[in-house]
Parts: structure tokens; C-alpha cells; sequence
């Protein structure tokens, strides 16, 4: 059997574009298509060893996890360990629905291939196949991602929730939000969306003002206001979409530390983002929080 080069590229690049694509998404990390670009092809060239038999010891376990980790690293940059294991958990698992999905699709299809290594070589697929399987991965992997998130935000626990700021604290009732995937663009520090009337102690004076004036703050009043203030290194504005809302924008500053209690288990979190909202989260009262499930 031949196996064209152009082909084994093209395919393998195709497939780790979007998976990529797809691990920046679920794993809410979002990034530059460059970098998807340069590391789907880096990835495409793995493949290539089959033709160079003194290389085959990179098809090796620990040498494909090595390669794996690099793909991440060059794809995201994470400047973490706990997002990196993340989104390399996370590119694993949807590698894994995908392979099974494209395996199924060539498998029902006519199709010559061989397997080395560890590694699946197909001569004739058609572009049309390789957007099928992708097809099926995506659906797959959106059914099965809202199935858990769905039976997890089912719980909605109710946890307590102590804000601290130069020393005053205040505490809160909040619940993990599946749906709350808002982020600091600048510290990329996970955010916590808290009822206005709640935190409003922890406010600056002339922070409370422009809130019960205007309801919701003009962000540009609020710069002024803040001025000169040491406040200004704890404001933050947050974009954020929602339904029947594009590119909106929440004020939000940054705590000195956040308590979280889930029964008797206590969290101290420093590396967190609080948002203002100037509305009610809940309409019975049962909650005036809802976190961010990355802190959870």
C-alpha cells in the first residue's frame, strides 16, 4: 500500500486544528489561531517518523506524552501548572472521542490504512470523511459535556462565601454556575458574580455613590472616581456575553482573599476576581453568589 505524505499531513493537521480548536474552548482557554496553526502542524509532522525508521523510539509512550505536552505548550502557553494538566486532560479526552468517532466512520466506509506504532495511516480518505468524523467528535463531545455539566449544576449546593478586604469581610450564600466561565482578562484570575447590595460595605464611599445613582456604573465615572485612590489597582472590568447581552462590561475589583466553605470544608482562595451585579441572582433570595466551577 502507499501512503502519500501530503495526504498523512493534511490529515493529521485538519484533525489536531480542531481538536486544538476545541480544547481552547472547553478547557477556557482561549488563544491566537496562529498558535493552533503552528502547533497542529508541528503535530502533523509526528507522524512522519513512519518513514524514518531510526526515529521510530519517538512512538514510545513516554515520548507521545512528551509530544503531547509540547503541543500544549505551544498552543496555549499556559503559565500554570494547574491549566496546563488542565487543558492537557482536557486534549486527551476529546483525542480520545474523536479517534473513536473517525475509527467508526472509516471503519463503516471504504478504506485502506495500516496501523504502526500506535498510529493509524489511511491512503484514500476523502476530505468529505475527515469532516464526518469531525462532525461526529463535535456532537459527541457537546453531548457529553452538557450531560455532566448539567448533572453537577443539579446539586446547586449552597455555599458560604466570606469576601475580604483590608481586613473587613463580609459573607455571602453562593452556587457553583456551570455557565459562568467569566475570566480576568488581565490576570486571567477566575471570577465570582456577587449581588451589588451584598458586598456594598466593602466599598469605597465614592464606589457606593455612583452605584446607588446610576444602578449600574458608567465605567469611565467610575476611573475618575477611583483616581488617586489605592483602590485603583483593585479595579477590574470584566467583558462578558450573555443572552440578549454583547460585549457587556462588569466592574469587579480584586479581594485580598475569599473564603469558600462547602460543608466543613474551607477554601482560601488569593487569586480570584470579584464582579459587581447590580441586580438580584436569585428570586427567592436562596443565593447572592455564583462562582466560577474552576474554583471548585
Amino acid at each position: 500500500m502507499v501512503v502519500y505524505a501530503e495526504y498523512v499531513f493534511l490529515e493529521n493537521f485538519i484533525m489536531n486544528f480542531i481538536i486544538l480548536s476545541l480544547t481552547a474552548k472547553f478547557g477556557k482557554h482561549p488563544t491566537k489561531k496562529t498558535k493552533l496553526l503552528i502547533a497542529s502542524s508541528i503535530s502533523a509532522l509526528y507522524a512522519f517518523i513512519i518513514f524514518f525508521p531510526s526515529l521510530h523510539f519517538l512512538f514510545s509512550i513516554i515520548m507521545k506524552i512528551a509530544c503531547s505536552m509540547i503541543i500544549i505548550v505551544l498552543a496555549f502557553t499556559p503559565y500554570k501548572f494547574k491549566d496546563f494538566f488542565r487543558l492537557l486532560g482536557v486534549f486527551y479526552l476529546i483525542t480520545l472521542v474523536f479517534g473513536g468517532a473517525g475509527f467508526a466512520i472509516f471503519y463503516f466506509s471504504s478504506f485502506n490504512g495500516i496501523i504502526s506504532n500506535g498510529i493509524f495511516y489511511i491512503s484514500n480518505i476523502s476530505i468529505k470523511n475527515i469532516f464526518i468524523a469531525c462532525g461526529v467528535g463535535y456532537i459527541l463531545i457537546n453531548f457529553c459535556w452538557g450531560y455532566f455539566q448539567k448533572q453537577f449544576s443539579r446539586e446547586k449546593i449552597i455555599m458560604k462565601i466570606k469576601i475580604e478586604i483590608d481586613g473587613i469581610t463580609t459573607e455571602v450564600r453562593g452556587i457553583v454556575d456551570t455557565g459562568n466561565s467569566l475570566v480576568d482578562p488581565i490576570s486571567h484570575y477566575p471570577v465570582i458574580i456577587v449581588e451589588y447590595d451584598a458586598i456594598a460595605p466593602l466599598l469605597p464611599s465614592e464606589v457606593q455613590r455612583v452605584f446607588n445613582c446610576s444602578g449600574k456604573p458608567n465605567f469611565t465615572q467610575m476611573a475618575l472616581v477611583l483616581n488617586g485612590s489605592n483602590w485603583i489597582t483593585r479595579f477590574r472590568m470584566i467583558p462578558y456575553n450573555a443572552l440578549g447581552t454583547e460585549n457587556g462590561m462588569l466592574l469587579g475589583f480584586k479581594p485580598d482573599q475569599v473564603y469558600i466553605q462547602k460543608e466543613t470544608d474551607v477554601k482560601n482562595i488569593k487569586e480570584i476576581i470579584v464582579a459587581i451585579y447590580d441586580r438580584k441572582l436569585s428570586k427567592a433570595g436562596e443565593y447572592r453568589a455564583l462562582l466560577h466551577p474552576d474554583l471548585i
